[in-house]
């Protein structure tokens, strides 16, 4: 029924606890697929000493998350993907509750999650339950799209090849894949659930991102555009995609804003000249008056 697909590096005090929330699910038709990318600390040897029968090993150089995803995708055995970071975690019934839904005119499913950090919880959860109409509606309206949330047919790996991560990307590869999906399939099915745990506090993530990361989230709408998937996307969708991504850039474009003292030249182009110019004058000034500044433009 289910291939997890879970990629590693670098993960040996996380790797066990996410492997672990896989093998305790109250549904057991499923097998892990972890990629070691070329980890250098003993995440390797810590799954190897994992014995389950369901869990098979693919050990290969580095070559970043999308690489190791799509590695996973590639010898995946059965009809769903499940995605899983080796950071995160599963609650117990996360795959009973997705088995309910794989029907055939389900192609793929997500769900609620919980993000938290060593001090605090917060509850990701929309407001509908079932198949979305339009998930590009539902993005505008606070729809929250979160790797080990998602579970995708393999098929539609096998009939669209542009929809595999993208390489060479360090930042927003997972989203280009989630919206992507969303062109070619407007209806996902959403399960108003917490069943994953989303962990913020290992600095080894492979797509936690920080500020010295480059900011390929940028060109995310253009290397969506010249896919032959979004060919087929209605105009009036197109828009909403697009609308949506440019308030994600702009909201991390401010965040950086808040966090340091200066700010990136490539930033001008998403951003209005009057939020440019203000940002660029004051970002010496402590975050706490630059947080009233963002307030009051």
């Amino acid at each position: 029924m289910f291939s997890v697909v879970i990629p590693l590096y670098n993960k040996e005090s996380s790797i066990k606890n996410t492997v672990q929330s896989v093998l305790n699910q109250s549904f057991a038709d499923f097998e892990i697929v972890i990629v070691n990318d070329g980890s250098t600390d003993k995440s390797l040897e810590v799954v190897q000493q994992i014995n389950d029968a369901r869990i098979r090993i693919i050990d290969k150089s580095n070559g970043g998350v999308s690489s190791a995803r799509n590695c996973g995708i590639k010898n995946a055995e059965r009809q769903w993907i499940a995605f899983l970071d080796g950071d995160d975690l599963w609650e117990n019934d996360h795959l009973e509750e997705y088995h309910k839904h794989t029907d055939d005119n389900v192609n793929w499913i997500i769900s609620g999650y919980k993000s938290k950090n060593q001090l605090k919880e917060y509850i990701k959860l929309y407001n509908k339950e079932g198949k979305l109409e339009n998930v590009f509606d539902d993005l505008l309206k606070g729809l929250k799209i979160h790797t080990s949330t998602v579970c995708i047919k393999k098929n539609n790996f096998d009939n669209h090849p542009d929809l595999y991560f993208r390489e060479g990307i360090n930042n927003s590869e997972d989203r280009e894949v989630w919206y992507k999906m969303c062109c070619i399939d407007q209806s996902p099915f959403y399960i108003k659930q917490t069943l994953s745990i989303y962990c913020l506090d290992d600095p080894n993530s492979l797509t936690k991102g920080s500020t010295t990361a480059k900011d390929d989230y940028l060109s995310l709408y253009e290397r969506i555009k010249q896919s032959d998937i979004f060919h087929n996307v209605t105009s009036e969708n197109k828009i909403k995609l697009k609308r949506y991504i440019q308030n994600f850039n702009n909201k991390a474009i401010k965040g950086y804003y808040l966090k340091n003292k200066e700010m990136k030249p490539s930033y001008k182009a998403y951003v209005s000249n009057k939020e440019w110019f203000l940002m660029k004058i004051t970002a010496f000034l402590p975050e706490l008056i630059k947080k009233i500044i963002i307030r009051l433009w």
